[in-house]
């Protein structure tokens, strides 16, 4: 995207000229804090498939539609209290298939298209009854007793063993095995335990026609669907799972501000799951990221296109997309080279407010239940549940602690924010 003059929007601006913007989810200062966010893709997992390939295997997914994965090797490793701090700093975005997060109060636009330019992947639409045509193929004539013979279930951790260890030795089928793990652990992960898809395996018989695949726009999907049913209350929540390539989030984010790949790597770099210490370390993330907001770095609001992957914006649209002035005027403001302030960005949920917003869920949870028959839990769910109250009652002290610490460092970086006017 072209770059354009920097125009200062001051208070002496008509804000009725201009249009208005989204709001924010929660008031500045009353984001949450000690919100832990776990992801299911695995940064492990891509190392772990690379180091199992010789050379020519690795410039021959280079050279696809899936080189810039091989890549994110020498990026860092998905940060949990990175993804926490901008999922807290989210605007309200009617669009269902788009985020827009504020830093150094500037927005930064996701969507598809900023997707398709971290990722490399086709992001176009899917082909017609494309799901219909790997049903069939999976019960006439399936292709993954080719693959695996006549094994049922094939993890991960398998497939990388087998590449280790040159139990395949045909190259094509070893390109084949390190393409349907990646599928699974890093860009469509639904679980921990990772698993080949049969339905992946059923569309990876052509590697040509496995590359052209649109995979980015099903990562896409996946990964915004789970952003996008978090409301203030869920992403209050001391445990936030992320499903989908969530290092996406981060990779969009560093592009936008190209000074925050040293403090992710340095301060904010995690595994995909966090402990309770992780959170307390999380502080000096937090700070750093806070400093630089002070400090008012560059942003740039929409991220440039990659030069050596032209896209064709034309097929990043969604059929069921709804209208969002609010976002229409953002983005047209970015194009007109617009400086954004913070005091641009209104509203915004405070404590009190999700505390109350809990409290009517529990009313209406309450409404449903007296509706329907009480159901027994049983003794091993009971068992569970006993369990679960005594670890929580061991560490709880804890949690408050770190809780506190947190708490107690971004107060003081809220009143640095206020006093600079940031």
């Amino acid at each position: 995207m072209a770059s354009s003059p920097i125009v200062d929007i001051g208070d002496n601006v008509n804000r009725n000229n201009m249009g208005s913007l989204p709001e924010m989810m929660f008031a500045a200062g009353e984001e949450p804090v000690g919100v832990r966010v776990l992801t299911y893709q695995s940064s492990r997992a891509i190392k772990q498939i690379i180091k199992g390939l010789d050379e020519e295997e690795i410039l021959s997914i280079r050279a696809s539609s899936f080189g810039k994965i091989i890549d994110i090797v020498d990026k860092p490793s998905f940060s949990g209290r990175f993804a926490r701090y901008m999922m807290s700093r989210q605007l309200k975005v009617k669009k269902k298939h788009e985020v827009c997060f504020r830093f150094a109060g500037q927005p930064i636009r996701f969507s598809l298209r900023e997707f398709a330019i971290v990722t490399g992947l086709p992001c176009g639409t899917f082909p017609p009854k494309w799901k219909m045509k790997i049903k069939e193929t999976i019960t006439e004539k399936p292709y993954w007793p080719s693959l695996y013979g006549k094994v049922e279930v094939v993890t991960v951790a398998s497939v990388i063993k087998m590449l280790r260890r040159r139990t395949v030795r045909d190259r094509e089928t070893r390109i084949k095995f390190a393409c349907l793990a990646i599928l699974s652990s890093v860009l469509l992960p639904t679980s921990l335990n990772t698993k080949i898809s049969r339905e992946h395996a059923e569309a990876i018989e052509d590697l040509d026609d496995f590359y052209s695949f649109p995979w980015g726009r099903w990562a896409y999907e996946m990964l915004m669907n789970s952003i996008k049913e978090r409301d203030e209350i869920s992403l209050s929540q001391n445990t936030i799972a992320v499903k989908g390539f969530a290092l996406a989030l981060q990779l969009v984010l560093v592009e936008a501000v190209p000074s925050l790949t040293e403090v992710v790597q340095e301060t904010c770099s995690s595994s995909e799951s966090e402990s309770a210490d992780d959170v307390e370390e999380g502080v000096t993330c937090v700070s750093q990221l806070v400093v630089y907001v002070a400090l008012q770095v560059y942003v740039k609001s929409i991220i440039d296109e990659d030069p050596s992957r032209p896209l064709d914006e034309s097929t990043l649209g969604w059929s069921d997309d709804v209208e969002d002035v609010g976002v229409d005027n953002l983005v047209k403001l970015i194009n007109e080279g617009y400086k954004f302030s913070a005091s641009m960005f209104k509203g915004g949920a405070t404590k009190s407010d999700v505390e109350r917003m809990r409290e009517d869920a529990k009313v209406r949870g309450k409404e449903k239940k007296s509706s329907k028959a009480p159901v027994k839990p049983t003794d091993v769910d009971g068992g569970n549940c006993e369990v679960a109250a005594v670890l929580m009652d061991m560490i709880k002290p804890d949690l408050d602690r770190i809780d506190g610490n947190v708490s107690s460092t971004m107060r003081a970086v809220d009143d640095m924010i206020t006093k600079i006017g940031v």
